[in-house]
């Protein structure tokens, strides 16, 4: 019988990666957490970040305000929609050159959690 936790390419479930919260622009893009950081540090490549922010419709940012503060009212002049991820789906495949090697490869899992069968429901917007 085959592996429940094995699917259509062997892979087996490794359960989900962090759930984190979102920022989706009206565009249907991700600000993730890493660009925000460019913008309040003002680290390279905070300018990119500034001008896709400014295209959909936040204000330009005066000198000398603080980045943090330009940051949060720009996501509400835009309509940022905050929305929780539950975390991606993660996969391990074991490895080796044949079959037999393959299983001979433990790979440590206390517990391996259940394989999903459902869809997940759709996200609920903050």
């Amino acid at each position: 019988m085959k592996d429940p936790h094995n699917q259509a390419t062997n892979g087996i479930y490794a359960g989900r990666a962090t759930a984190r919260t979102l920022k989706v622009l009206p565009d249907g893009t991700v600000l993730n957490d890493r660009a925000a950081q460019k913008v309040r540090r003002q680290e390279q490549g905070h300018q990119y970040v500034e001008s896709r922010l400014i295209a959909l419709g936040a204000p330009v940012p005066q000198a000398g305000c603080d980045p943090g503060v330009w940051l949060r009212k720009a996501l509400v002049a835009v309509g940022a929609r905050t929305v929780r991820h539950r975390g991606c789906h993660r996969y391990v495949f074991p490895l080796g050159r044949n079959r037999r090697q393959r299983a001979r490869i433990k790979i440590g899992f206390d517990a391996r959690p259940a394989y999903p069968r459902r869809p997940d429901p759709e996200p609920v917007a903050r």
